[in-house]
């Protein structure tokens, strides 16, 4: 209890009060499997575990009672019903700045229109984000992108695609950027000239790679800033990373959706570009006359 009242002291003359979502965050390395199963579902339905019962509320994460009890103590409250109150009081100053309430899962009815269903599901996942992004976390992963002399970025599988399309969109805007090569034995080997000065940028959805691990850890090691982007806080790489940015990847097939993170990307970007405008207009500049150098472009007329 005194712990309990020590960090409520701190936290009232910090001036910003940790909320639940804070908590789970924060507590997410350290918590149980069950724990975890039940810190997912609450940040995935933020919204409605205000009225759940704490019975309720195990059966749907698939956890007891009592696991439940023991997660709300681990990050933070007395209990159960303490944490439902923060998670109002959370709600509450959520909605003065919330433009939508956040979208419900859709009805696919793949047979008769994959297009039309796939298409849904993205428009999901991205209602997703917008209600559910940590404004305070994007803003501090821009300033950090924003201040690194050298910003690599890594991922495996379908997340490689999105390590390399994230380096060409820095790259567009004046920031100095590479993807770490999967060629290589050890994406770590390519880590040999990393300075504090540099940010590393994993991607990182399940099944999540060990590799994806191994290069956070080095990096922050090493002093360099690291962010994620991931589909659960509770991920491994959440736990590793400086700042980790949760995208909801719902998807139809065995390969994570994309559209979220394109969008979380571009987002990143049009910050960036807000802030490095001079550089992200010389960048665009030498670009196109590189291009037009080269004739590498079609001329509109032909």
């Amino acid at each position: 209890m005194k712990q309990k009242h020590s960090q409520e002291e701190n936290d009232r003359q910090s001036g910003e009060e940790r909320t639940p979502r804070d908590r789970i965050l924060e507590a997410a390395a350290s918590l149980s499997r069950r724990q975890k199963a039940i810190a997912d579902f609450v940040l995935e339905k933020y919204h409605e575990v205000p009225f759940l019962s704490v019975l309720e509320l195990a059966e749907r994460s698939g956890a007891s009672e009592a696991t439940v009890v023991r997660f709300c103590q681990r990050i933070g409250y007395s209990g159960y019903s303490d944490m439902k109150t923060a998670l109002v009081d959370a709600l509450r100053n959520e909605m003065q700045t919330a433009t939508e309430p956040a979208a419900e899962p859709v009805q696919t009815d793949i047979g008769r229109d994959s297009l039309a269903a796939v298409a849904r599901l993205e428009q999901h996942n991205i209602s997703r984000l917008l209600s559910s992004i940590d404004k305070r976390v994007f803003r501090n992963v821009v300033a950090a992108l924003f201040k690194a002399d050298h910003v690599f970025t890594v991922g495996f599988g379908i997340s490689a695609y999105h390590a390399d399309f994230a380096s060409y969109l820095f790259t567009q805007h004046g920031l100095r950027s590479n993807c770490l090569a999967t060629r290589f034995s050890s994406p770590r080997e390519q880590l040999i000239g990393l300075r504090p000065s540099d940010l590393v940028l994993a991607f990182s959805f399940h099944p999540y790679s060990k590799q994806t691990l191994d290069v956070l850890t080095e990096s922050r090691e090493r002093g360099s800033p690291t962010v994620v982007i991931t589909d659960r806080a509770t991920a491994p790489s959440a736990s590793i990373a400086d700042h980790a940015l949760v995208v909801s990847s719902h998807r139809m097939t065995f390969t994570n959706a994309s559209a979220a993170v394109h969008v979380l990307l571009n987002a990143l970007v049009v910050e960036i570009a807000e802030r490095h405008r001079g550089e992200t207009v010389d960048a665009v500049s030498r670009i196109n006359d590189i291009l037009r150098d080269k004739h590498y472009l079609v001329d509109d007329e032909h």
